[in-house]
């Protein structure tokens, strides 16, 4: 086995490790759940380290298809959990269906850019419609923060195409349609996100309560942090969704700057895996589909990362390969 999978592997199984002390600790009923998905996702991996990626992408329509099938569904069969139809339950667990389209429409979108050029701009924009689909019915459940992942990953793959100027071009565009209807298009609870990153001392028992109380448990971390069990924050439940959205803050209260060093070097190792895999691929779909699978990553430990240090507004996001 070559030294740079050694290294991916230990950095997975690191994370991994952390996430299940950290979840142990903080919401002990739920370990054993956690133990679970992680052995059955271990399984998965092994299993699709043995069918050729080739394979996969000759179908990239059918996962295309599949993912709005499972987008559209979840309107009639998911649960409504406080407001969102985000899941759908089959008893010993629940899919969120959003989660599950993330890597098959990364498979399509890197198929079809490698096939396609988009060299006219009515090619440029047919993409941009089959992407903004699945974008649209992911933000109806509601689900801002999938959404913005999902709108994220062909962004990300057609700057690395060669678009960024055209993209340049329609984000102005949006922008100038956007602002002056920002009153009607946007939820008040999404209003008050954005409000809130501003200024989260505005509403600090109401809105801004989550950023607040992350960015105190980070803090009071220290250099070794408190402990394992000891995080006061968490375990007195002034820590808002301690083990998803927040997990990165009720792990940074336990283990310290220390703790927080060796997470993010294991993520970086990670993501520097991924370009190094993405720069060896023989095919242009190969390499896009790395980098689209990376671009997920990228997205959404930016942005939990940031919200939870309260550098960017709370979406909804978890930490990928962290959070329960």
């Amino acid at each position: 086995m070559q030294k740079n999978n050694l290294w991916l592997i230990f950095s997975i199984c690191l994370l991994l490790s952390f996430s299940l002390i950290t979840i142990w600790s903080t919401f002990p009923s739920l370990f054993l759940t956690q133990l679970s998905f992680v052995l059955v996702g271990v399984l998965i991996v092994l299993f699709f380290t043995k069918i050729d990626t080739s394979l996969l992408l000759n179908f990239s329509w059918f996962w295309y298809v599949l993912s709005l099938f499972l987008l559209i569904i979840t309107f009639f069969v998911g649960r409504n959990i406080r407001g969102s139809v985000r899941w759908i339950d089959f008893g010993f667990f629940n899919l969120q269906t959003s989660e599950i389209v993330k890597p098959f429409l990364a498979i399509f979108y890197a198929s079809y850019l490698s096939r396609n050029s988009l060299k006219k701009y009515s090619d440029f924009l047919r993409f941009l419609f089959l992407t903004i689909v699945p974008v649209l019915l992911v933000a109806k459940q509601p689900d801002l923060g999938s959404a913005l992942t999902l709108f994220f990953l062909p962004i990300f793959l057609l700057i690395v195409a060669g678009h960024f100027k055209r993209l340049l071009f329609l984000g102005i565009v949006f922008l100038a349609i956007f602002v002056p209807l920002e009153a009607k298009l946007l939820k008040p609870y999404q209003r008050e996100r954005l409000e809130t990153f501003i200024d989260p001392y505005k509403d600090p028992k109401g809105a801004g309560y989550n950023v607040i109380q992350a960015t105190i448990a980070i803090g009071s971390g220290g250099l070794l942090g408190k402990g394992v069990r000891l995080g006061t924050q968490s375990h007195l439940n002034f820590l808002p969704e301690r083990h998803t959205d927040f997990i990165f803050a009720s792990f940074s209260e336990e283990f310290g700057f220390v703790g927080i060093v060796v997470v993010l070097a294991a993520f970086f190792s990670i993501f520097r895996h991924c370009l190094y895999i993405a720069k060896r691929q023989k095919e242009l779909s190969g390499y896009y589909l790395t980098l689209g699978i990376l671009s997920v990553f990228l997205f959404q430990f930016f942005v939990n990362v940031g919200m939870n240090l309260g550098i960017m507004p709370v979406t909804g996001i978890t930490l990928p390969i962290f959070s329960y």
